[in-house]
């Protein structure tokens, strides 16, 4: 018996083995690759998988094309299957030792659609959702997602949800904008259309990007060194215990009504470095593993998870739209959405902040990178949705870019004007747009609005503008005479811009010239002028970390040109508001080092980490409420590049916790963080200098004086926003 069960395991386990060495013997083919799938039209379409080292294995449509080759050593193989100009439905057999058939087969065109949110927002959520839903009868539409997951290497294949005909049971879960995209496509040009989409809410540029073309760049670095970090100290079981914890309190929360305050949102613990949001997870995961499947371009919708990077945007979208041509090995069409109109409703002439710079990185991306375009959307987006429901615009303004660019299609608007040149003269901003495919217009009646001026004294005014001719704009304003800058609807949500084309399409926010130099510290303190040296000067609406947020970056940095000992340390902040008042503030002190490195912004590679009082401070300012005057004692400074927090840990007198924490906790954190520089009065219980969060450029903290804020040190403000220029300059007196 005990023989006969051992033949019996013996004879099981060479089944096991059998069926084994059958399974990875088939001729297999990714995902990708299944019934009512669509290939590229008119091209050498990519079809690959994999089989047993040096099995053949052939490829035939019944459209006649047929392709053969053999598995290499890896047992990878691949071929290049002839297409026809369009149509189907076909079947496709792939054979080697088996056999796969593909029914239902089309030919078409087939595009990419990426990016975040907006991207992946369905069309049951879309703009008269049922409607459209019930009339998704285009059986030609072929639709195919991509699973959501990530990986920390580039992946061979991916998990989809297969693709489908478009019909109403299949379309309301895909996405809208894609959907809208592809109909349009259909309509115009009659021919199947195989939309990929491959998207994921909630997440940044670079996690999209491959690491090797952007592993060198100091602000991916810095996004990876705090993955990095917080994958260090992650703790699976510590992170189970606090979502099981938050999902309990938010379920409580919402069987009581959702009374009383809100507790933390429930999110399932992710590790860090498998986190959708490190750098390169998803192009590892959804993007790489569809190469080189044939498609005629792609479109991407994301920009929001980067808004406070928009500067570097710019960079980034060009090295996100070179590589993935990289990697398909040709140049392709490639179109993205414009952030739209955001948040609260902005009626002064301009608003600095991540969205307008953003919309300028799109901007000069699709003027600087070939075979690039974008959709303006600065029309239909909502004050109080980051995701508006009007996605039948973004797909139309997709897609016409698409007929004109790629399809040859002529007689409407392609494209909103953009943008091409401007030129001063005569007091006047003579501006020239690439208008689109027709001429400039104004929506509705009255006269063009969201224009702005800014002359010599760098403050933005409203201003006139007119169209003249089917390409330019004259603006103007008497209180303007030599203007030196324009700018179009530069705001986050700018109220009633209604510069157009004939076509009805919206004109890209832009701006142009450069702000003329603010330099006051000779003006309001000549002697001082004379008598000290800068060792730093900075414009403080402008700063910005380097170097994996470690170093700062000055304009001027004189540090290596001063010889110590000094007699007196010195800052001075001057700001201008949007109406062109100038406050200042000017603070003279004994050295509390002699280390010339150690008194500029304290970012992490200065060293500089303390808290220390300051004796025989000079304070000069015209800032209301700022006490002026001679202080032996009674001024403190805090100089850190990580975060902190109230207590008074340094037991200044006068202050405390909650309103003049002028003698903070430094937090423990051994990198950048919030960032602290600030100078206090505590004698006179009043902030004098404050300069705080100082990488984040518009949207740091900046201020002279007591803060009107929650507490009198101007954290949390983002108060740069409301000034128009500023000068920051650190200086000695040898």
């Amino acid at each position: 018996m005990r023989r006969t069960m051992q033949k019996l395991r013996l004879g099981l386990g060479w089944v096991a083995v059998w069926c084994f060495s059958s399974a990875v013997a088939e001729v297999r083919l990714p995902s990708l690759f299944a019934d009512h799938m669509v290939f590229q039209r008119q091209a050498d379409a990519p079809v690959w998988g994999w089989a047993d080292p040096g099995e053949k294995v052939e490829v035939s449509a019944s459209w006649g094309a047929k392709s053969a080759t053999a598995a290499d050593a890896d047992g990878k193989w691949r071929v290049d299957l002839k297409t026809p100009e369009a149509g189907g439905p076909f079947t496709v057999a792939v054979a080697g030792r088996n056999t796969i058939r593909l029914t239902d087969v089309l030919v078409g065109e087939v595009w990419l659609c990426s990016g975040q949110s907006n991207m992946q927002m369905s069309v049951s959520r879309a703009r008269n959702a049922k409607e459209e839903i019930a009339a998704a009868v285009f059986p030609d539409i072929r639709l195919l997602k991509v699973n959501l997951q990530t990986a920390e290497s580039p992946q061979t294949d991916c998990s989809v949800r297969a693709w489908t005909p478009c019909s109403p049971e299949s379309v309301g879960s895909f996405s809208a904008a894609a959907y809208f995209f592809g109909r349009k496509l259909y309509q115009e040009l009659g021919i199947p259309i195989g939309l990929i989409h491959s998207s994921w809410g909630g997440t940044c540029i670079e996690a999209w990007t491959p690491w090797e073309s952007q592993k060198d760049d100091p602000v991916v670095l810095s996004r990876k060194e705090s993955y990095d970090k917080r994958e260090r100290i992650y703790d699976p079981e510590k992170a189970k215990a606090r979502y099981e914890k938050d999902r309990a309190a938010w379920r409580a929360w919402v069987r009581g009504g959702r009374k009383g305050k809100q507790p933390r949102r429930p999110r399932a613990p992710v590790q860090p470095r498998k986190d959708r949001n490190h750098p390169s997870n998803l192009y590892n995961a959804m993007i790489h593993p569809l190469a080189p499947f044939a498609i005629r371009g792609a479109i991407w919708y994301q920009g929001e998870a980067n808004a406070g990077r928009g500067a570097h945007y710019r960079v980034q979208l060009e090295r996100l739209i070179t590589s993935w041509r990289q990697l398909w090995g040709k140049e392709f069409p490639f179109y993205f959405v414009q952030l739209p109109n955001f948040r609260k409703p902005w009626e002064a002439p301009v608003e600095d902040g991540g969205w307008p710079e953003i919309r300028e990185s799109f901007m000069k991306t699709a003027l600087e990178v070939p075979k690039t375009g974008m959709a303006i959307t600065i029309d239909i987006g909502e004050a109080g949705n980051i995701h508006p429901k009007n996605k039948q615009d973004v797909g139309d303004r997709l897609a016409r870019l698409a007929l004109h660019d790629v399809y040859g299609k002529t007689g409407f608007a392609w494209c909103g004007p953009i943008f091409k040149a401007c030129e001063f003269r005569d007091g006047k901003a003579t501006v020239t747009f690439d208008t689109g495919g027709a001429p400039l217009a104004v929506r509705g009646d009255g006269p063009l609005k969201g224009f702005a001026l800014v002359g010599e004294d760098g403050v933005p005014v409203a201003a006139e503008a007119v169209i003249q001719g089917p390409d330019k704009v004259i603006v103007s304003s008497p209180k303007v005479p030599r203007p030196a800058m324009v700018y179009y609807a530069w705001a986050n949500n700018p109220v009633g811009v209604n510069l157009i084309n004939a076509g009805g399409l919206p004109a890209s926010p832009f701006r142009f010239g450069e702000i003329p130099k603010f330099e006051v510290f000779a003006k309001y303190l000549p002697e001082e002028a004379k008598t000290y040296r800068v060792v730093y000067a900075f414009d403080p609406l402008k700063a910005r970390l380097t170097a994996g947020n470690t170093q700062f970056v000055y304009e001027q940095d004189h540090s290596a040109e001063i010889k110590g000992p000094f007699r007196k340390v010195a800052y001075f902040l001057a700001l201008q508001d949007r109406k062109g008042k100038v406050t200042y503030a000017f603070v003279s002190m004994d050295p509390f080092t002699q280390d010339v490195r150690r008194i500029g912004v304290p970012a992490k590679a200065t060293g500089a980490r303390f808290q220390v009082k300051v004796s025989n401070a000079t304070v000069k300012s015209n800032a209301p409420g700022v006490a002026v005057g001679e202080y032996p004692e009674g001024c403190n400074i805090e100089f850190w590049d990580c975060n902190y927090g109230p207590g008074n840990e340094a037991k200044i007198p006068n202050a405390d916790d909650k309103l003049f924490d002028f003698g903070d906790r430094m937090g423990p954190e051994k990198s950048p963080g919030y960032g602290c520089m600030q100078i206090h009065n505590w004698k006179a219980k009043q902030s004098i200098i404050c300069f705080n969060r100082f990488g984040s450029g518009g949207s740091n903290d900046v201020g002279i004086g007591n803060s009107p804020g929650k507490t009198r040190d101007w954290t949390f403000t983002a108060s740069a926003r409301e000034y128009a220029r500023g000068e920051f300059k650190v200086l000695v007196l040898p």
